[in-house]
């Protein structure tokens, strides 16, 4: 087996939809799935071969795109080009980021949380990787009541509809991999018609959005892994999210043991007859393993429509991996990677079920380069603190728009007929000011509900926002309790290296800090207000897809 790098440079903003019950905010994955590579590569070999709307009637492009190759998902790069990988579930990070703990072979130890994203290994460590991403706000174009044209004429939305997308910003970097047989592969760059060229990928990618430059490299051999192994046993991740065959197995015992039987398959059928099938088994010890489920769907272009949603288990999923009859061999070594590369589980040739060799050691956090470093200065001008503080609850505002967004999702049910007339009231009540917003909301409702009877009233009481009555976050008026700070905030900490940003320009009290930020208040309940009123209204978010 041979692989073909792909790599990806993202020459606009990219919408790689994940999935959200959000109608206003479309987020974006951080990667390119394997799908998308597939389809990249796919798009560009029917051009140029001519093949038209009716592809899959050519036999070639069929075993090429459907039986014999598997197109990996491309991850963002490191600065010297390598490709990253998903962390392991079973890393633990210490809460000052000096040590990281490895559970598979370590012991649990207080002071440490869990340690998720993108990340590269060299000789130096482990060292995170992050993709940079923009929220932008759009106005609907559709005309989705009447379709008479006026909006696109008028150049803005009549009806008010408004939705946001998350975007990859240009200028970033992905790596991927196409692995197959070195004679499909030198077929298919021979039917590309050049290794390098544009084309535009992910969510209306016809407008400003999804343009990426797209490089293959030449066939070369899969670098061999190595193997740390310990009683007969090694550790494997998973490289990409595995889709079982048959989805509803459980417990996770039963899943992994699905899936050491299809390797002991793919191994049989792969393996020269003179060798003996290999077997494998579950190490009973709970600690061995560490997996979060995780369901896929994606948009197929040329079918116009969705997939069936489909449920495996989540990339970084990590678990030992014991050979029943005796040590390995240097030739199943060499199998067992050939049947982590082929792929195992459902849909392998859209990068599904890739597997890896994780280093059965423990790990360590590589130093900060000066150019990564946040180094406090002595001292700080106040205008400087100020600013650098705002940039933050910029951040943070942008998080909190999109946690009002999927709230609004989740509560409509509990919406009142008189929703729409409600929350425009509700805003207007919140008035345009952030300062003290809490305290002017709570006073403007007390005065407005009256003696608890009116529909006001009714509907404060009506609306259930992530188990809690609306009624009852407003009288209480702790910002503490508010729907954001239910929220997990120390994922988005970690994601936005929050801690270290606050310490470099000198702010204390942790992330409680901004979660009582009457900023926050103001913003999330402003957008619930405004999304409540277009959802109990039936405005939609408009056509996104030009």
């Amino acid at each position: 087996m041979k692989q073909v790098s792909v790599h990806i440079r993202t020459l606009a903003p990219v919408v790689l939809s994940a999935m959200s019950n959000a109608t206003v905010m479309t987020e974006s994955h951080s990667y390119f799935s394997g799908s998308i590579v597939r389809g990249i590569v796919a798009g560009r070999y029917i051009k140029a071969r001519g093949l038209g709307e009716h592809a899959e009637e050519n036999e070639e492009f069929v075993a090429l795109f459907f039986n014999h190759l598997r197109f990996v998902a491309a991850y963002p790069t490191a600065e010297d080009g390598a490709r990253s990988f998903v962390l392991p579930l079973s890393l633990q990070k210490k809460k000052d980021g000096s040590e990281i703990l490895d559970l598979m072979n370590q012991e649990s130890a207080a002071g440490y949380k869990s340690f998720k994203g993108f990340a590269v290994e060299g000789t130096d460590g482990i060292r995170p990787i992050t993709v940079r991403k923009t929220i932008n706000l759009h106005m609907s174009r559709s005309d989705i009541q009447n379709k008479d044209g006026k909006e696109r004429l008028a150049g803005r939305s009549m009806a008010g509809g408004i939705y946001n997308y998350e975007a990859i910003d240009a200028g970033q970097d992905f790596k991927g991999a196409i692995y197959g047989p070195e004679e499909e592969l030198r077929t298919l760059l021979d039917g590309l018609d050049g290794s390098t060229w544009q084309c535009h990928a992910g969510r209306s990618r016809f407008t400003q959005y999804g343009r990426c430059c797209i490089e293959l490299g030449p066939v070369e051999d899969i670098q061999a892994e190595a193997f740390e192994l310990q009683d007969d046993a090694i550790l494997v991740r998973l490289d990409t999210p595995y889709l079982p065959e048959n989805p509803y197995t459980s417990p996770l015992r039963n899943i992994l043991e699905s899936l050491f039987a299809e390797m002991e398959g793919m191994a049989l059928r792969m393996q020269d007859k003179d060798f003996d099938s290999m077997h494998f088994s579950v190490v009973d010890m709970p600690q061995k393993f560490f997996a979060k489920e995780e369901p896929i769907e994606n948009f197929v272009g040329v079918w116009g429509m969705k997939r069936p949603r489909e449920h495996g288990l989540a990339a970084g999923t990590i678990f030992q991996l014991k050979k029943k009859d005796g040590p390995w061999t240097e030739n199943e070594k060499k199998l067992i990677q050939n049947v982590f590369y082929d792929g195992i589980g459902l849909r392998p040739e859209e990068g599904f079920g890739q597997l890896r060799v994780w280093p059965n050691r423990a790990h360590c956090l590589a130093e900060q380069r000066a150019a990564d470093c946040i180094m406090p200065p002595k001292q700080i001008q106040k205008e400087v603190r100020n600013r650098a503080e705002s940039i933050l609850i910029q951040h943070l505002l942008s998080q909190v728009q999109i946690w009002a967004a999927e709230d609004v999702q989740a509560s409509k049910e509990s919406f009142p007929d008189t929703a729409t007339h409600f929350f425009s009231r509700m805003d207007a009540l919140l008035g345009g000011s952030k300062k003290n917003a809490s305290s002017y909301l709570q006073n403007a409702i007390e005065m407005e509900r009256g003696n608890g009877s009116t529909p006001f009233a009714k509907a404060l009481q009506r609306i259930s926002i992530r188990g809690r009555k609306l009624g009852d976050y407003m009288k209480d008026g702790d910002l503490k309790d508010m729907p954001y700070n239910q929220r997990d905030w120390q994922v988005l900490s970690d994601a936005m290296q929050l801690e270290r940003a606050m310490q470099a320009i000198g702010i204390a009290g942790g992330i409680e800090h901004f979660q009582c930020a009457e900023a926050l208040f103001y913003t999330y309940w402003h957008w619930f207000f405004r999304y409540g009123r277009k959802a109990s209204a039936g405005a939609g978010k408009g056509a996104s897809e030009e």
